[in-house]
């Protein structure tokens, strides 16, 4: 078997590597990125050139520590970004299925996982990775809504360490 060589949708993944902090989140109204007890930081790396993998780590907004770790990918075969997403404040194995926006700059996961009203009802999630610039991104989180539009629920900027 020929081993798998990177392709174009692969640069995306590996702009995102490297070492990130959180500078704003509307998830916690009072963070500051500035104090090393909440300061939620993120360390990128590249498997191979094919993949991409996330390990977060920081404080939830009632200061609970937590961590979460991200995989992504480009399938050839299935033609979109593949990878997945756990967090130690829950059991959920959230599994994405992806598309980079015609922008070239925007990554959009999509999921389906529980919904947040504790209701055990399934719903589809877009978790969206935008990078602005070489040391400038967004990770917003929404979730699709009856009318078929996805209602934005949590937005964090991040920096380049």
């Amino acid at each position: 078997m020929e081993s798998a060589k990177p392709q174009k949708e692969h640069a995306f993944l590996e702009r995102l590597v490297g070492d990130w902090e959180m500078v704003s989140s509307t998830g916690y109204e009072d963070y500051d990125p500035n104090e090393p007890q909440q300061r939620f930081t993120e360390t990128i790396r590249s498997v191979g050139g094919l993949w991409i993998a996330s390990d977060g780590k920081g404080k939830m907004p009632d200061g609970t520590p937590m961590e979460a770790i991200i995989t992504l990918g480009f399938d050839p075969a299935k033609g979109h970004f593949v990878g997945s997403w756990i967090g130690s404040m829950m059991t959920t194995l959230w599994v994405y299925k992806g598309w980079l926006e015609p922008d070239g700059k925007t990554l959009v996961l999509e999921a389906q996982g529980p919904k947040f009203d504790g209701s055990g009802e399934i719903a589809t999630y877009h978790d969206i990775i935008t990078l602005h610039d070489d040391n400038n991104r967004t990770f917003s989180g929404s979730v699709l809504q009856p009318d078929g539009s996805f209602k934005q629920f949590m937005s964090s900027q991040f920096r380049r360490v």
